[in-house]
């Protein structure tokens, strides 16, 4: 399957499951391009999933001080992970062990899946993340 076959199946993927779970599985685009990236990379999928479980966090720890709530929490979550991703390249860029360097996905990925993580929590969106994700590959297997 070419990269455009796994976004789109992805999407098609994840609003069947949310209309069939009343979950999200962190986004539409994300069970996509996380099945993408799983088979040839999967250290880069758990830092992804770690670093919008972080953003998550500060996005609660900041919404002590702010209000914070739709299109402003979103905005913040997105800005957040972007920043997350640049500073863990640049961190991780440093260790000779990583050779081809560990990368989070998109720059966009963790705060979209922060934003459900807020909505519906860690663990429903961890676990639909997951079978959303399974789905895309197990269709792609078939392809």
């Amino acid at each position: 399957m070419s990269t455009e076959q796994y976004l789109v199946t992805g999407i098609i993927v994840s609003f069947v499951f949310t209309e069939l779970t009343a979950l999200s599985p962190g986004g539409i685009i994300v069970p996509g391009y996380l099945a993408l990236s799983i088979q040839q990379r999967p250290l880069d999928t758990a830092l992804t999933a770690a670093a919008a479980a972080v953003v998550m966090v500060m996005v609660k720890l900041l919404s002590g001080f702010f209000i914070l709530y739709g299109r402003r929490r979103y905005a913040l979550c997105l800005i957040l992970g972007l920043a997350l991703k640049i500073l863990a390249e640049h961190t991780l860029a440093g260790f000779p062990a990583l050779d081809d360097g560990v990368h989070i996905i998109g720059y966009l990925i963790p705060g979209i899946i922060a934003n459900d993580m807020l909505k519906q929590g860690l663990l429903k969106t961890a676990l639909a993340m997951a079978g959303a994700s399974a789905a895309v590959l197990l269709i792609a297997a078939a392809f």
